[in-house]
């Protein structure tokens, strides 16, 4: 196990590191960064943290050639305990980015490609560009316009996302991941599985590049790969465990999952029509779905397209991706790594075995794990793998 260096957790201008006796932080494609710490506090911290609410939490630390920083703000504190040594809790914290989207509130139009009101949406939402720096990875081809009605900023924010799709007729996500240190990317599906991880090392500084696997076994010293060397215990998983592979047939059919009829009927035209199935199945379901136009003219609400057969491709796919879910657990920490990057997986078991899960996966989530052990934190990644279970 590789541990950490130059931990700091920033609190009020004052380190409290050396009070943590763990600390998680948890990144997903669905979302934003959030995580917690349990800390053992002789020194009265928690009466100057509760009394101010929201405290900024600098959490800055260095793995291998690597520097991380990130702000955070609390939210809340959980888990007392009282002993002789002083007390001991668990602070919760989220980022920027979370905070303002649950607590503002949107009242406002906005039109063009479904990409770019996202952008604008986010932008309102999130004053301070410093602290919540925001990419476009994937244009849209959905496009309209949105009055949003007075709702919280995550609420208006997942309505386009999660009507939103690119030319390959995958479904766009928005997240937030550690290795950004606070920025926010708009990707789809497709091009996050074609944005591959790798690293490797050059002039003892380990950089990126477009190969790396993670296995199942410590390969042998001798058994160099791209130059890793003595360290290549990094990527090494203690077990995958398969949360779901291809489970609830029955449900899923019922549902649409693997394809379906689709019938629009258009208020405004009086008319039905029936579109082909979006994708084969033995047993197709039929959707009734109501169209109508919100705008005079030739103005289109960005929801109008969610009547499309296109649309149920991409959320078929979107719910279909996570058909396959894996588990890289107490995995020896990848510097660099984060969610919505795609990597190989070595399970090193038989090759019966390995036709299942030896492939290409995209990462969707990250619990990092930094836990105090003989002085030092050491440093794990459970890593949260998908892919299209239909393959």
């Amino acid at each position: 196990m590789i541990n950490l260096q130059n931990l700091k957790v920033t609190v009020q201008n004052a380190d409290i590191a050396p009070m943590v006796l763990s600390l998680t932080m948890f990144e997903t494609i669905k979302g934003n960064v959030r995580g917690s710490m349990t800390v053992l506090d002789n020194m009265n911290f928690m009466d100057t943290f509760i009394s101010t609410s929201h405290a900024p939490i600098e959490i800055h630390w260095q793995y291998e050639s690597y520097p991380f920083t990130f702000r955070f703000y609390g939210d809340g504190i959980s888990g007392m305990q009282i002993n002789k040594t002083g007390k001991q809790y668990t602070i919760h914290f989220l980022s920027y980015t979370t905070m303002n989207a649950q607590v503002k509130r949107v009242n406002e139009a906005f039109s063009g490609r479904s990409d770019q009101i996202i952008k604008k949406l986010f932008m309102e939402i999130n004053e301070d560009q410093d602290l919540a720096p925001f990419s476009t990875d994937t244009k849209a081809v959905t496009k309209g316009k949105y009055i949003v009605p007075n709702i919280k900023g995550q609420e208006a924010l997942n309505n386009v996302v999660n009507s939103s799709w690119d030319d390959k007729k995958s479904p766009l996500l928005l997240y937030q991941r550690l290795a950004d240190e606070g920025g926010t990317r708009l990707t789809s599906l497709s091009d996050m599985n074609d944005n591959e991880f790798g690293l490797y090392e050059q002039n003892g500084m380990i950089v990126y590049k477009n190969t790396f696997k993670l296995k199942s076994t410590i390969t042998g010293a001798d058994e160099e790969s791209d130059g890793i060397e003595a360290r290549t215990q990094i990527g090494t998983v203690s077990k995958f465990v398969m949360d779901e592979f291809n489970t609830n047939f029955t449900h899923k059919i019922a549902s649409g999952y693997y394809g379906q009829k689709v019938q629009n009927i258009s208020l405004d035209e009086t008319s039905s029509d029936d579109f082909p199935k979006a994708e084969l199945t033995e047993i197709p379901v039929t959707y009734y779905k109501l169209q109508n136009n919100l705008f005079d003219g030739d103005v289109k609400s960005v929801f109008s397209t969610l009547c499309e057969p296109d649309s149920y491709l991409a959320y078929n796919q979107k719910r279909r991706v996570f058909n396959h879910r894996m588990t890289a657990m107490d995995t020896v920490a990848v510097p660099g790594l984060s969610c919505g990057f795609s990597i190989e997986t070595d399970s090193g078991g038989s090759n019966k075995s390995r036709s299942k899960t030896d492939t290409k996966y995209i990462i969707a989530s990250i619990q990092h794990r930094f836990t105090m052990e003989d002085g030092e934190f050491a440093y794990a990644q459970d890593i949260g793998l998908i892919r299209d279970g239909t393959e």
